[in-house]
């Protein structure tokens, strides 16, 4: 329920104000409209420099690393074999390496504090795919680990229509590479291309995707404990996707929640500050998504607005011309108390949801249809240049 206003027209605090670390940015104290001007990348800053003693191969550079693969060779913790990554394009006896033997680098999709992001398109079955590749190469064997546990969550996340599809990784030359999915963009694009709320119909279709991705890993004991729009992914068919499992957690594996971490503050969970990790946070993160694009409004980093939205209060001013229904959904994964949050499962039970998940499927179903019926089009007519099915397709 929305907080009753004080004579000045604003909320108030209605309960002890939420500690935050030193590290939280003090936002401004009114809720605002999204700020236009931001980068279409979702990058992250500059990795801060590393205080610890050179890499082995500054102190000593004619010693051959261990833990370094000069040669391609494939990372999978299914098959822990080492062989080498499966093309029959790849020559060992060039110098080239295995990137740029079977892929043709197309541009550069963005670039973050650990990796950098390629849209390629592969020689070999001439497909598009997104490659990220390690900024930096590995600077030990436990440095080298800890970058190849993210192969490892993809592996476990697997094969869901509403998650980005991993392919492959490989290391080479002490560089890790993952192969995934490419997707048309981010939501936050999207959503930043639009330059303002989305539709209705557009905002049920988001969360029902979304609420599917985040069902399949909390099924299998995952926590995403990073989900906001930058994270959230368009394919060509339009389904969002969720991705970027850096800061996955496994409940049932044996990094726990101990090394969990939490993700951007303007959607993180109240109760991660008190180190409670579990599903309700990526329920939170979610809501808070949601609230963001279907509002176009600008999340706050701290401030008092940081702490209002904890406390339950969704501000009027922006959430007033949503769908009731949708508003029930909002309050319900944006409960400040995690214990009486919703969980997927119930979301998904509700009529509203239900509505929207069988209207959803439909559209699908629909554009699955149409998209087929451009492809006879296109073969049969294309050579007289006639475009009027794919407008209406489009529109």
């Amino acid at each position: 329920m929305p907080i009753p206003r004080d004579d000045m027209g604003e909320a108030p605090l209605t309960r002890t104000p939420i500690p935050l670390p030193a590290h939280f940015h003090q936002a401004e104290q009114s809720f605002s409209l999204k700020k236009r001007g931001r980068s279409l990348c979702y990058t992250l800053p500059p990795r801060p420099p590393v205080k610890s003693i050179p890499p082995i191969s500054r102190i000593f550079p004619n010693r051959q690393r261990s833990w370094s693969q000069p040669r391609p060779q494939s990372v999978s913790f299914r098959t822990p074999q080492t062989v080498p990554p499966a093309s029959k394009l790849y020559d060992q006896s060039k110098g080239e390496t295995f990137f740029k033997q079977c892929f043709q680098s197309i541009c550069k999709l963005g670039r973050g504090s650990f990796g950098e992001v390629y849209k390629v398109r592969s020689r070999e079955d001439g497909c598009l795919y997104a490659v990220k590749r390690s900024v930096s190469p590995f600077r030990g064997e436990s440095d080298r680990q800890r970058k190849l546990q993210e192969v490892r969550k993809h592996e476990r996340v697997g094969q869901h229509p509403n998650c980005v599809r991993f392919v492959r990784a490989w290391e080479e030359k002490s560089l890790l590479y993952l192969q995934t999915e490419l997707c048309v963009g981010s939501l936050q694009q999207y959503s930043e291309e639009l330059a303002g709320p989305l539709p209705p119909q557009r905002i049920w279709n988001v969360t029902c995707d979304l609420l599917r991705g985040l069902k399949h890993l909390h099924d299998r004991n995952l926590l995403h404990l990073d989900i906001k729009p930058a994270n959230v992914f368009i394919a060509f068919s339009g389904v969002c996707k969720l991705g970027d499992f850096g800061l996955m957690v496994e409940l049932d594996g044996s990094d726990g929640s101990g090394d969990a971490q939490e993700g951007d503050p303007r959607y993180m969970a109240p109760e991660l500050l008190d180190g409670v990790f579990g599903k309700a946070a990526d329920v939170f993160s979610l809501g808070m998504t949601l609230l963001e694009v279907s509002c176009n409004m600008e999340l706050p980093t701290g401030g008092e607005g940081w702490q209002l939205l904890r406390q339950g209060h969704l501000p009027t001013e922006f959430t007033s011309d949503l769908p009731p229904d949708f508003l029930k959904v909002l309050s319900a994964m944006l409960d400040p108390d995690h214990r009486c949050r919703a969980t997927v499962d119930w979301l998904l039970s509700l009529p509203a949801i239900q509505r929207a998940e069988r209207w959803r499927k439909l559209t699908l179903a629909t554009q699955w249809t149409l998209g087929k019926l451009l492809v006879l089009y296109q073969v049969r007519y294309c050579q007289h240049g006639n475009s009027f099915l794919w407008y209406f397709i489009r529109f």
